[in-house]
């Protein structure tokens, strides 16, 4: 990742926008433009309005690009090393100013189990209610007709082949049927740590009473969180 940027094109190099967070405290480096209908001092403003300034200070920097391991992963954003890799869009349709800030802010999530791993998860109360939740969905499933071993939803070697069965056997659109009630979106099903970023996204950009009701020890859990730092 940091190799594409050393070696990205002098082009690319020359045409970046660079803009910061806090004032110069936290780069934000565009290399390769996002879609034309992006205002991107927008999202600088939704984001430190509202995200606590002790979360956006747990990163380097954010980078805005056409990373080769974004596009391999099939994802738009990730947190490596202390920085925040964030697609460009490049022909995308989706993308938005929302997408793009839930994105950054679900990104910082990680930065912030980074930061406060063991207060976040140390007294296994969010475990204890992931583990109900999946139980529960697991014999929604299987009611419904789906097969697979239950070994899948709890062994943290097989979160890729959870994660295949989650997106392409049930699907997506499928799950978001069943789901409501036990979790916020399919893709917080995956592991317990983006059962974790799914709800700090929410709970900055989304409906923070909605996640109250649908996951209550992960909600109290985060707004503990968010009146310590």
């Amino acid at each position: 990742m940091k190799n594409y940027i050393q070696n990205s094109s002098s082009r690319a190099l020359k045409n970046r926008k660079e803009y910061s967070l806090l004032k110069g405290q936290v780069p934000v480096v565009i290399i390769n433009k996002l879609p034309i209908h992006i205002n991107f001092e927008d999202i600088i403003s939704t984001l430190e309005q509202n995200i606590p300034s002790a979360m956006l200070k747990l990163i380097d920097g954010i980078y805005i690009g056409d990373f080769k391991e974004l596009k391999e992963r099939d994802i738009d954003a990730l947190y490596k090393d202390g920085v925040i890799y964030l697609s460009s869009f490049k022909n995308s349709d989706y993308a938005s100013e929302e997408l793009i800030s839930r994105n950054i802010g679900h990104e910082l999530a990680h930065a912030l189990e980074e930061a406060l791993g063991f207060e976040i998860y140390g007294d296994k109360k969010i475990e204890k209610e992931f583990r109900a939740k999946k139980e529960k969905l697991i014999s929604i499933l299987k009611h419904d007709g789906f097969r697979f071993s239950k070994n899948i939803f709890f062994d943290m070697d097989m979160v890729d082949e959870l994660d295949n069965l989650l997106y392409k056997e049930i699907g997506y659109d499928h799950l978001s049927l069943i789901i409501p009630g036990l979790f916020i979106s399919p893709y917080s099903i995956t592991s317990i740590r983006e059962y974790f970023a799914n709800a700090v996204e929410e709970y900055l950009f989304g409906e923070p009473n909605l996640l109250k009701s649908v996951t209550p020890v992960l909600y109290n859990k985060i707004n503990q969180l968010f009146k310590n730092i």
